[in-house]
């Protein structure tokens, strides 16, 4: 079989116009997840209360549940109830006009705060409880002692499985084309439906998603260079 190497070209040039959507994804994503993904370690480390075992199913059944599902349940099935719902109380609420991106934003962002709060829940499980009650010691607040001492430690022990998960961000944005979004995936399988050429069209989704990856492994082996000596290596 030969390669259509004018088609390689020009779809890897229309692809880079969803790149900035690739990184917006990622970013918005990463915004939200990682604060609060490192909120619900915290409260999941507790292991007491009600809130605690509430987060312990949704961290569960996230991990648990291919991302495709969640795409079904949230995209397809969750509008089409609750547009009955709307309907029904005589609501003029357009569920339908929500646009797919937002959708995006909001299963991504869920899973990976739950994906995030194990991999910080990692971090500072390894991390010696009497520095904090030291911290206390000395007069610094809860806040001033994870903000000084426990998250620049923990966050040197979680950079290698904190690589691993935005780079697996990158690779599930492929997702979002199931919502209408024309990110990179979308638009290579787009031009390769036009063409009838799917393996040249694959073949550029896996170049541009090994290149994303790369560039972020790259950033992530500085980051762990700078932060080494928390590690205490």
């Amino acid at each position: 079989m030969k390669l259509d190497f004018n088609f390689i070209r020009n779809t890897f040039i229309a692809v880079l116009a969803g790149v900035p959507v690739t990184f917006k994804l990622v970013l918005v994503v990463l915004l939200f997840s990682i604060p609060i993904g490192f909120l619900v370690a915290i409260v999941r480390m507790g292991k007491e209360g009600v809130l605690s075992k509430i987060l312990s199913v949704y961290v569960s059944f996230v991990r648990g549940t291919p991302a495709m599902v969640q795409i079904y349940l949230l995209y397809n099935a969750f509008p089409v109830v609750i547009m009955k719902y709307f309907q029904d109380k005589g609501s003029g609420i357009d569920v339908y006009g929500i646009k797919g991106l937002t959708y995006a934003y909001f299963i991504l962002s869920t899973t990976y705060i739950a994906i995030m709060s194990e991999c910080f829940r990692g971090g500072l499980s390894a991390i010696d409880k009497g520095q904090l009650e030291a911290a206390k010691s000395v007069g610094l607040t809860t806040f001033q002692g994870y903000y000084r001492i426990v998250i620049p430690q923990a966050l040197a022990k979680v950079l290698p499985v904190l690589c691993n998960n935005v780079t697996g961000l990158v690779k599930m944005t492929s997702l979002v084309f199931a919502m209408s979004v024309f990110d990179i995936t979308a638009i290579a399988k787009t031009e390769g439906a036009k063409h009838t050429t799917y393996v040249e069209a694959y073949l550029v989704i896996a170049v541009m998603y090994i290149t994303l990856n790369l560039t972020i492994e790259l950033i992530f082996k500085i980051l762990e260079k700078r932060v080494h000596k928390y590690a205490g290596t």
